[in-house]
This record gives C-alpha cells, sequence and structure tokens, in this order.
C-alpha cells in the first residue's frame, strides 16, 4: 500500500512540474528574413508583402520612416523580428578584424 501511495505521489508531482515548466515557456517568434517577404524581389517590402506577418503589418507605418509606403531593407532591420544582416555600409577599415583600431591598446616592446 505505502508503495501505490508513494507512486501516486510521485506521479502527482511529476505532472504538476510538467505543468509549471510548461506554463514558464513563453513562444517566442522566429525571425524573418527580408526576401523572406519580398516576395517580387524588387528590393522593398510593399504594405501588401508586408500583411504576410500581422506584427509586421501593424508596425509597418513606424518602420517607414520616409513614408513611401515600402520598407527598404534598412528600414526593416529596425523591426524586432527582423533576421538580423551585416550592415551593406562601408565598414571603417579600423574596426573591422585584421585592423588597426586596436593597435593602441597593445603593449610597447
Amino acid at each position: 500500500m505505502n508503495r501505490v501511495m508513494g507512486f501516486a505521489c510521485l506521479l502527482v508531482a511529476s505532472a504538476a512540474c510538467g505543468v509549471l515548466f510548461a506554463q514558464g515557456v513563453a513562444t517566442e517568434a522566429k525571425p524573418i528574413a527580408f526576401n523572406t517577404l519580398d516576395t517580387n524581389h524588387d528590393g522593398k517590402i510593399s504594405r501588401s508583402e508586408a500583411r504576410a506577418d500581422p506584427e509586421l503589418s501593424a508596425d509597418f507605418d513606424m518602420l517607414d520612416l520616409n513614408h513611401d509606403g515600402y520598407l527598404s531593407p534598412e528600414e526593416f532591420q529596425a523591426w524586432s523580428r527582423a533576421l538580423k544582416t551585416k550592415s551593406t555600409a562601408t565598414r571603417d577599415p579600423g574596426t573591422v578584424p585584421g585592423g588597426s583600431a586596436g593597435a593602441q591598446h597593445m603593449p610597447p616592446n
């Protein structure tokens, strides 16, 4: 009888832990690539293309900084769910890997 009660308590406790763990897990939406939403591949996301994702559609006006009715790749990168890409801007040679920006921090010989 004690074994049956012990097993029942163990079963109830593990079920309760599973329920508590499941409630603590937040479902977070995955990042989306610009090219996934730019279905006509014209290099910009129109309002109709943005409707494919309700969150992006809701944020469209806030992201469209120049108010041209399209999201450029740069405007899209400001969206929290945008799959982050490397900047297309010209990089400062002093800050790129292998650059000399860290040379001033090297100990003298």
